[in-house]
């Protein structure tokens, strides 16, 4: 994952994202991307464009304005792909103890009735 957001910033790029796909869409097809206004006071904004996921244009007619860059649309996405591989590993995992605990289990049966013939 290229982004290191805490909860809280991922709270307010998800938020940001989210209004710009209701106001910034037709037909849930995008149609231009939404500008914000650039606050220097707004400590949240400040990390989300130091993280890299706002990034600071200069707009002549509105002054300078904070668009969310692609790393920012891409952070959610590669969060879940992340989240479904680290998950398909661990089931992979299991079964692998699975599978190691169940050949444990028939080689000392085979080997306790190896042990009754012999006798």
């Amino acid at each position: 994952m290229s982004l290191q957001l805490n909860l809280a910033q991922e709270r307010e790029l998800h938020r940001l994202i989210d209004y710009e796909r209701s106001l910034c869409s037709a037909n849930s097809d995008p149609v231009f991307r939404c500008a914000f206004p650039y606050r220097p006071d707004n400590d949240l904004q400040a990390e989300l464009i130091e993280a890299g996921a706002l990034n600071v244009k200069n707009d002549p007619r509105h002054g300078t304005i904070v668009v969310i860059s692609s790393s920012g649309y891409s952070h959610f996405p590669e969060k879940a792909r992340d989240e479904k591989a680290e998950y398909d590993r661990a089931r992979r995992d299991a079964r692998l103890i699975g599978m190691t605990a169940l050949f444990s289990a028939v080689c000392m049966a085979v080997g306790f009735l190896l042990g009754l013939i012999a006798r």
